[in-house]
């Protein structure tokens, strides 16, 4: 049986219940209920898969779609759906991702009497975007917002393209699609060609899959890479595609999809986007943002649609992981002593980035911590330690700043990059000079003593 959203849902119900919540209380998503909740949780520390199985759509009435929430908001769960053990989900799920990356697996075309996303199909005057659950988030979002990913093909190359691409529903036809200029996703400079061309351009969008589906669309590739090789890696097996009901075999989509919602965006049309409360705890601005007209929507019988909750865990993680892979199969090239890739929940795993090596000589450092900034237009602060610090636990990473780094020469400010300077951290010890061994408890004791064997009701203590 081929991954989806209903499998792995039921594989956590089964197998991990503690990390699954239904609530069975009717939700207002419009009306910031589904993220007060989603908040409270976090304020407890507590991050469970959430399904919210009754809701009001965008107009106040009730919803036939439930809505699923919190699928990556813990390392662990990122793990799950990759079939890594989740007491694995440091360095090696980064590694496992660094993997599969740079693996591509077919994807295969399937009738679309046998897609499951082919169950209802609506066109014309039957597609009403306000009949989705959508939610606001924040106190300041514009309005409703869908929160997963868009997919563009380039025809001239014959790829797809699957990024991450909040869309805000301005009526029961349209939608925005949030390209920034700063960003340059790989989306925009598909619009851009057909936009020279005065062409509309197709799209899709995606409200949900197996979460494995998500984690490959985050990975870092080229510009060219067809994103649907890539995420069958992710799967560990290939990706259905159907024909859509727009263009055909022209322009295949999940199969296995919960919704897909496709459209065109027209040339040149721009509506205005914003206040949106975005990963970095604040709100984006108002914009002018690219137009999608939706042409047809399809979806399971008993479809869920998945949403992101911006700026929380698993906002942080979908734009983490995935890219720890790439950026360390990129450092390994010029700094073979990597160990470690992490972008900190601090900076919205996206904006820092601590790296870890086994330091050779002086420079080393350095080197390794430049191809994060080159890598990544988000990244703004780099800091490079010695294999000794565990860079999942950021007490030790700047304990290593506080106690290691030397200002003068270990801290370098690049200047004029894009999207405004970056600065370069170096927090190991130095080689050229003594410095003072780390305290430690011998192996061997530590090793010899129990604390169940010192201590009784350990549990209760903390």
């Amino acid at each position: 049986m081929s991954k989806d959203l209903h499998e792995y849902l039921n594989k956590i119900e089964k197998e991990y219940p503690q990390n699954l919540v239904n609530i069975e209380k009717e939700v207002d998503p419009q009306g910031f209920e589904v993220s007060a909740i989603m908040q409270h949780l976090t304020n407890q520390n507590r991050y469970p898969i959430i399904c919210f199985n009754k809701t009001k759509n965008v107009k106040g009435n009730s919803s036939s779609l439930p809505l699923a929430y919190n699928l990556f908001a813990t390392r662990e769960l990122c793990a799950l759906a990759l079939d890594v053990p989740p007491e694995k989900s440091n360095m090696v799920l980064s590694l496992e991702f660094s993997k599969r990356e740079t693996e591509n697996i077919e994807p295969i075309l399937i009738d679309k009497k046998d897609a499951p996303v082919k169950e209802i199909i609506k066109r014309g005057k039957e597609i009403d975007l306000e009949e989705l659950p959508a939610a606001r988030y924040h106190e300041m979002d514009v309005g409703p917002y869908l929160t997963m990913v868009n997919i563009m093909k380039d025809d001239e190359a014959n790829f797809y393209d699957v990024s991450f691409c909040k869309n805000l529903i301005l009526n029961s036809k349209k939608v925005t699609v949030s390209l920034h200029h700063t960003i340059r996703k790989h989306l925009l400079y598909i619009l851009e060609k057909n936009e020279e061309k005065d062409v509309p351009t197709p799209i899709v969008i995606v409200l949900g899959h197996h979460p494995a589906f998500f984690l490959g669309a985050g990975a870092i590739k080229e510009f060219g890479n067809n994103d649907y090789e890539t995420i069958g890696s992710f799967l560990q097996e290939p990706l259905r595609l159907t024909p859509s009901e727009s263009w055909g075999e022209k322009f295949l989509v999940p199969a296995d999809a919960e919704i897909v919602i496709e459209g065109e965006v027209l040339p040149k049309e721009r509506e205005i986007q914003n206040p949106f409360g975005e990963y970095s705890g604040y709100y984006q601005p108002q914009c002018l943002m690219p137009v999608m007209v939706v042409k047809a929507i399809t979806q399971r019988k008993n479809a869920i649609m998945q949403g992101i909750f911006p700026g929380h865990e698993s906002h942080f993680n979908l734009g983490s992981i995935p890219k720890e892979g790439s950026i360390y199969n990129e450092i390994k090239k010029v700094e073979p002593g990597v160990v470690g890739v992490y972008l900190p929940y601090s900076g919205a795993g996206r904006l820092s980035c601590y790296v870890s090596i086994k330091k050779k000589r002086e420079g080393d450092a350095k080197q390794a911590g430049l191809v994060p900034l080159l890598l990544s237009g988000q990244i703004k602060y780099v800091v490079v330690v010695d294999d000794d610090i565990d860079i999942y636990k950021e007490k030790e990473v700047v304990w290593a700043m506080i106690t290691r780094l030397n200002i003068s020469r270990g801290v370098d400010i690049i200047k004029n990059m894009p999207r405004g300077d970056r600065v370069l951290i170096d927090a190991t010890k130095p080689l050229d000079f003594p410095f003072p061994e780390k305290n430690k408890v011998p192996d061997d004791v530590m090793r010899k003593i129990r604390l169940e064997d010192f201590i009784k009701n350990l549990k209760g203590q903390h």
